[in-house]
């Protein structure tokens, strides 16, 4: 099989101007045919480490795999076990600390550059992760884990075209590895997707228990969407430009904590908050963003596709709900045919009748003006005529009119900015608009009050023993170009903001530090601006 090959072009840019240099990379690949061949991968049959891994017993996987080192030391596939092996237990210093021990005495080959890669990324580092990466990848450009780990980073950062030939690369290498077997089914369509899922799921392949149960509620939720022809979720209308009024969300005494909008579900007016973290997470195409309660989609005549629940954040535990299809949906002008919805059996507090994530007005550029108290919808500049896609992917496109604008990471619908606290070393932080004050995680707020971090907080069973900080006194955060003054700033547990995007979240950007700015946002190309005018005042009190 003949592995094509990049000339790996480096894309920087700097991400903050606040003192802190911070560099986020990304490959422009072109693809360049070339002489070398990449020869396929055949797994031998499975040690008892990689069958305890593979069933899921990353304990015993450990063990094992430092026995098998401890006779081999040089041996690479028991290295990157163990790691593997301490990473989905989360624990990613010692795993850390175990590949650095094994690789000082020794020059670092490509394999054990990749996997270096893999923890600075689920340490939160994706800049060191990519230059790592890439890296591995100028050395050995036939490595399919090289290839998996640049499939992220690429998605992270918009170079869809690019991360979709990379996966179909490590694919098309290694077949066998169940993590690239895992994305490589995820970018199937439904009628080819099911039955992908169901032989993957036919035998152990180190997915958790947890895991396994969200795989077999996605099959199911794949089988129930795909029993029926579905019309696209599409934009009817035309309109070249748009501006919607917010709608205030009100506290218990009707003082305004957040905005909202008004939006028509089959021409049935909701009053939903704007969420930015708002993540659906369904395997289906064509989801709206949206997430309303029973009563308003009773009203507006919705029908269950699917049963399913909707994750919790925090403290909060999963709520019972359903999808189902809206004939429209309205934000102003800006109609859309046949989407999703995410409906909940819990009735929302403050007036809200639900949340609005915003990716659904992905074709344009996306303005919340917090000081005028409304959003403004402009149609994004087009690609250039000859760029081409893939698969009806493309890359990150930055035009001449947004040349100021950040880019930005993006997983799912969340934003992910790189934030320093009072000059510290950048860390990631979600833009959350439907939480009020900035919120950190434990583990964070501990390593900037005493300057180390501690491994407890990585021990998710062990969270009422976390260190509960807040940070007072006024918190300079940087981000985005902008310095904003903050305090206090809230403990918040992000676990599952760093399980849904394989990285350490530090911290969610809440409202009352958003509002006192008008943030733009270009969810197609992954990019932001914030304007901070200190003569625009923002219109919240917290």
């Amino acid at each position: 099989m003949v592995c094509k090959c990049f000339n790996v072009r480096m894309f920087a840019c700097v991400v903050m101007r606040t003192g802190i240099a911070l560099v986020l990379l990304s490959l422009a690949a072109q693809p360049v045919f070339a002489d070398n061949s990449c020869k396929v991968v055949h797994h031998p049959p499975p040690s008892d480490a990689d069958t305890a891994f593979l069933a899921a017993d990353f304990p015993a996987a450990a063990g094992l795999y430092q026995a098998a080192m401890a006779k081999n030391p040089g041996n690479a596939d028991s290295m990157i076990g163990l790691v593997h092996a301490l990473l989905r237990q989360n624990k990613v210093q010692e795993a850390g600390d175990a590949l650095q021990a094994a690789t000082t005495s020794a020059p670092e080959s490509p394999a054990m550059m990749t996997l270096r890669g893999e923890i600075e990324l689920r340490q939160g580092e994706p800049w060191k992760a990519t230059k790592t990466a890439v890296a591995s990848y100028t050395a050995d450009p036939c490595n399919p884990r090289s290839m998996l780990l640049l499939f992220k980073l690429e998605t992270l950062n918009s170079q869809y075209a690019t991360a979709h030939k990379m996966l179909t690369k490590a694919h098309q290498i290694d077949s066998e590895d169940p993590e690239i077997r895992a994305e490589w089914i995820k970018t199937l369509p439904v009628e080819q997707r099911v039955p992908e899922m169901e032989a993957y799921l036919a035998a152990p392949r180190g997915d958790s228990a947890a895991e396994l149960s969200d795989l077999k509620t996605e099959l199911y939720q794949l089988k129930a969407w795909g029993a029926e022809p579905r019309k696209p979720c599409t934009m009817v209308s035309a309109a070249a430009t748009a501006e919607v009024p917010f709608v205030p969300i009100l506290s218990n005494n009707d003082r305004t904590i957040a905005f909202g909008l008004s939006v028509k579900v089959n021409n049935h007016a909701a009053r939903l908050a704007i969420d930015t973290s708002y993540n659906a997470r369904l395997p289906i195409e064509g989801v709206s963003g949206l997430l309303i309660s029973r009563a308003v989609a009773q009203h507006s005549g919705l029908k269950p596709v699917f049963q399913n629940e909707v994750p919790g954040t925090g403290p909060q535990g999963p709520r019972s709900g359903f999808v189902a299809i809206a004939d429209s949906i309205a934000f102003g002008d800006v109609e859309y045919h046949n989407c999703a919805v995410q409906v909940m059996d819990v009735n929302f507090g403050n007036g809200a009748e639900g949340v609005v994530g915003l990716e659904l007005l992905s074709n344009y550029l996306i303005t919340l003006d917090y000081p005028a108290k409304k959003l403004i919808l402009e149609t994004l500049p087009p690609r250039p005529t000859d760029t081409v896609g893939t698969n009806g992917l493309y890359n990150r496109y930055v035009a001449p009119t947004m040349k100021d604008y950040t880019p930005v990471l993006t997983s799912g619908s969340d934003l992910i900015v790189p934030l320093s606290i009072n000059g510290s070393p950048p860390m990631l932080w979600v833009l959350d608009t439907a939480v009020g004050p900035s919120m950190v995680w434990p583990g964070t707020a501990y390593q900037l009050t005493t300057g180390h971090k501690d491994p407890k907080f990585e021990n998710r069973a062990s969270k009422a023993n976390w260190s509960v900080i807040t940070l007072s006194g006024d918190n300079a955060l940087s981000f985005a170009g902008v310095s904003l003054k903050e305090t206090p700033i809230y403990p918040f547990d992000t676990s599952r903001f760093t399980d849904d995007t394989g990285m350490e979240i530090s911290g969610m950007l809440g409202l009352k530090t958003m509002s006192r700015t008008t943030v733009h946002i270009d969810y197609r190309d992954g990019l932001v601006k914030f304007d901070y005018d200190p003569s625009r005042k923002g219109p919240l009190l917290f």
